[in-house]
């Protein structure tokens, strides 16, 4: 009768053990699942005079100027963004979003910040008509796929 209670109690102790462990492992798993449906918030900042878009794909981030003085100081997720071509970030980025389904969550400037979706992506507006240029920005949230 022993030998069976210190059995039972044995197997007993070790389902607990395996189950904190199975519930802690599907506790950070699902934390981890959480975290992974969180859309993407990407921030645009720069200095504007004038206008332009930016064209979102998922495999590049092209700068289109239409008018006025190109933007300075532009940063891209915290980045300086060179203008002239897709920050490097995107490539590993463009292709885990969903990005005809972005919307704007934040803007700031003096005229207009317009994101319209396209087939491929979006594109981003920023346009500063008044004279002299103005600080902008913009987050963005992009779902994941």
């Amino acid at each position: 009768m022993k030998i069976f209670l210190h059995t039972a109690l044995l197997l007993l102790a070790v389902f607990a053990l395996g189950a904190d462990e199975a519930t802690s492992k599907n506790n950070s798993e699902s934390s981890e699942n959480a975290a992974s449906l969180q859309p993407k918030m990407l921030r645009i900042a720069g200095n504007i005079d004038g206008s332009g878009r930016i064209v979102f794909t998922r495999h590049s981030v092209i700068y289109e100027h239409k008018h006025w003085d190109p933007p300075t100081d532009v940063t891209f997720d915290g980045e300086p963004w060179d203008l002239a071509r897709t920050p490097e970030s995107w490539d590993s980025l463009g292709g885990t979003l969903d990005l005809t389904k972005a919307w704007i969550v934040k803007r700031s400037g003096r005229d207009v910040i317009a994101l319209e979706h396209t087939a491929d992506g979006f594109d981003l507006y920023l346009c500063d008509s008044p004279n002299g240029a103005d600080f902008y920005e913009v987050t963005i949230a992009i779902p994941r796929r």
